[in-house]
């Protein structure tokens, strides 16, 4: 009863009306797809599957005819599968990847994704150690104290950039750095170097390591490195982290189309 009392709840007849319409004519592609022939199969009224059509139309996701009638779906969908596709392609194509560098540096090893002003943990990979810091896929974390977050930021427009910050910036620790000027000079750093930081400024005791991700592109797609107890990252053992991570960015960059010089030039 709860379930059924949900569904009724968040119904929206015409989203759903126009759901069932393109999941009907993407599994009949070689069906005759008019508005006559859609509101009989589905039991719609012919007025609205008419609507649905034209706004469907209008807005590039079906083409129509014009001498049938006939719709069919159109680049519209193709272009938002496409999307998709490629926000699952770099997961698979990073994961391998992942698991070389946190078997390399015995550390959690995580790749971020940015989802509207916050950046998404789109994968983790745990070390094989009784002991390692468990991050949660799918969470969504604060954009300026974040590692992963600062490798994407870097290399967006500045206004674009400080435009994803809000008005006043949270202050998470003691560390965490909450000056506009302060995070400007610290995203210029990562363009020279490659590298981001987070020095315990999201959870005190917790050190990340992270570098970008570019795409075909060169646009900055995502984030990825290391994470771990802050004691662990001694002078001793930063140097090779970082050179790690990098390698592993570059590598991942590589595999989803990136043939530019940016990694080349850090060497």
């Amino acid at each position: 009863m709860v379930a059924l009392k949900q569904n009724k709840t968040y119904s929206v007849p015409a989203v759903d009306a126009m759901l069932d319409i393109v999941e009907f004519m993407s599994m009949n592609q070689q069906a005759n797809c008019g508005v006559t022939e859609l509101s009989r199969e589905l039991g719609l009224s012919t007025n609205l599957v008419f609507r649905i059509m034209r706004r469907l139309e209008e807005r590039g996701y079906a083409e129509r005819d014009g001498d049938s009638g006939v719709y069919s779906l159109s680049s519209g969908f193709f272009s938002l599968g496409m999307r998709l596709y490629n926000r699952f392609e770099l997961r698979r194509v990073a994961l391998e990847h992942l698991k070389k560098l946190s078997e390399a540096l015995g550390e959690t090893t995580q790749m971020h994704v940015l989802r509207g002003n916050k950046m998404m943990v789109l994968e983790v990979v745990t070390p094989p150690s009784d002991f390692f810091l468990q991050v949660i896929p799918g969470s969504r974390l604060n954009i300026h104290c974040n590692a992963y977050g600062k490798a994407v930021l870097a290399f967006m427009p500045e206004a674009d950039a400080m435009a994803l910050l809000p008005k006043k910036i949270e202050r998470l620790t003691t560390t965490t750095i909450i000056s506009r000027q302060a995070l400007k000079k610290e995203l210029e750093q990562v363009r020279k170097t490659g590298l981001a930081y987070d020095r315990e400024e999201y959870n005190t005791g917790i050190f990340c390591v992270g570098a970008p991700v570019f795409d075909a592109d060169g646009n900055a797609v995502a984030g990825l490195g290391v994470t771990g107890i802050s004691s662990r990252f001694c002078e001793k053992r930063l140097p090779e982290a970082e050179k790690r991570v990098l390698e592993c960015a570059a590598n991942v960059s590589a595999e989803i189309g990136y043939n530019g010089n940016f990694y080349n030039k850090l060497g």
